[in-house]
């Protein structure tokens, strides 16, 4: 829109109702310096009304101003009565003396009472600097220690991923490791060994909780997990050595633990397993049937006797393709990026089954991406830990067995347990 002329303007001003706002001038320098001393004035004057009615006005011994005042106006009723003043200015002359003393001890105090206001603030200011100062040395200490943490930290997660065991590749097994934990360390536990040929260990545990605590429970462990595979012992056998040395490491703490044990003989094509309060396992067909795979034992560090009497462990057998798929809970506890519903078990088996007969590299790999378009920008609430064991006999010819429960060693007869069921 085009501005009116000025003449427009003019008019438009000189219409009836139309208002225009007084312009106010800017002070000048002048002005400002006498605003200035009035509100400095009107400030004293406040202080002073307020001095006289301050008992500490009074008090001689720290208000020297009120005796001064007095002393001083002394000789004014001495040369009113020298100089033969009227009566009225003698009784005036007088009052001098106690006027002048509420005037200068009334000033004094004011006086006073701003060097108080003025030391205050000085040391309100000392100790400020005196707390920042020791704020930033306490930052910096802090700092430090948190780096000191970190790279403890740093070396813990590099001591733990010791533990991981590496991939195996042979000719009629092939087994792939993922372990992702929510912090530098963490409570999942994975072993993969093969104390002969043709035998192969598979563990998976989890340490309740995360982070340090949850693995120095790993690492004490793993020391017994090591020496029970060199040993070759049967799963009942290990479940019930390592819940003994677990009572020991757990007593006084919160912890337990959940664990499974499969022992593979590769030339029968049998597995033999047991779990302890452990998520079941799946053993995933060539064709992507899915079988679950679990005993009903209790946690391991809970109780001496976790074995149930009617079913410890339990066997099956596979067939070439066949995969076994180990895993923690939270590979199926991830929350979903929109509605923060987990996976679920049955999520992880849906998952599952399009990957029968995979090598074990894609099908953890698939497994994780398909997690990971789950979860989108969610955290993950716990570790992660993943093995899939592909089994490829070299016999070929030999039609793949249907997993089944088989007829388990008597192992009561073997003295694992005794007449009761409790293993001994």
């Amino acid at each position: 829109m085009t501005p009116p002329p000025p003449d427009a303007a003019a008019d438009l001003a000189a219409l009836p109702g139309a208002e225009t706002a007084p312009a106010t001038p800017a002070p000048t320098p002048g002005e400002a310096a006498a605003a200035g001393r009035g509100r400095r004035r009107r400030s004293f004057l406040r202080a002073f009304r307020r001095a006289l009615t301050d008992p500490a006005t009074f008090d001689l011994r720290t208000n020297p101003s009120l005796w001064l005042g007095a002393v001083l106006a002394v000789p004014i009723p001495i040369l009113a009565a020298l100089a033969g003043a009227p009566a009225w200015i003698e009784v005036l002359a007088f009052l001098a003396p106690v006027g002048w003393g509420l005037v200068l001890g009334a000033a004094g105090r004011v006086a006073a009472i701003e060097r108080e206001a003025a030391l205050r603030s000085a040391e309100e200011a000392l100790r400020a600097r005196e707390l920042a100062r020791a704020a930033a040395e306490r930052r910096d200490e802090l700092e430090q220690e948190r780096k000191a943490i970190d790279t403890d930290l740093k070396l813990a997660s590099a001591v733990q991923k010791t533990m991981v065991p590496p991939d195996i590749v042979k000719p009629d097994v092939q087994v792939v490791v993922k372990h992702i934990p929510t912090s530098f360390v963490g409570g999942d536990y994975l072993q993969a060994s093969m104390p002969r040929p043709d035998l192969l260990y598979l563990c998976v545990g989890d340490v309740s909780g995360h982070g340090v605590a949850a693995a120095l429970v790993v690492s004490r462990l793993h020391g017994v997990v090591r020496r029970l595979i060199l040993e070759q012992r049967n799963p009942v056998q290990f479940l019930d050595e390592l819940n003994r040395a677990a009572l020991r490491i757990l007593q006084h703490t919160y912890f337990f633990v959940t664990f499974a044990v499969f022992r593979i003989d590769l030339a029968a094509r049998r597995i033999e397993y047991a779990t302890a309060g452990h998520p079941a396992q799946l053993l995933l067909r060539a064709d992507g049937t899915l079988f679950p795979l679990s005993t009903p034992n209790r946690l391991l560090g809970m109780d001496a006797d976790i074995f149930d009497p009617e079913r410890p462990h339990d066997v099956v057998t596979y067939g070439p393709g066949d995969s076994l798929v180990l895993f923690t809970d939270g590979l199926f506890e991830i929350p979903g990026e929109h509605d923060g519903e987990i996976l679920g078990e049955a999520g992880l088996e849906r998952v599952l089954a399009n990957l029968g007969g995979l090598p074990p590299s894609l099908v953890a790999g698939d497994i994780l991406k398909e997690l990971a378009d789950f979860q989108g920008d969610s955290k993950f609430e716990d570790d992660v830990s993943l093995m899939i064991a592909r089994f490829d006999p070299a016999n070929v010819d030999v039609a793949p067995s249907t997993p089944r429960a088989e007829a388990a060693p008597d192992l009561r007869a073997s003295g694992v347990f005794s007449t009761t069921g409790t293993p001994r």
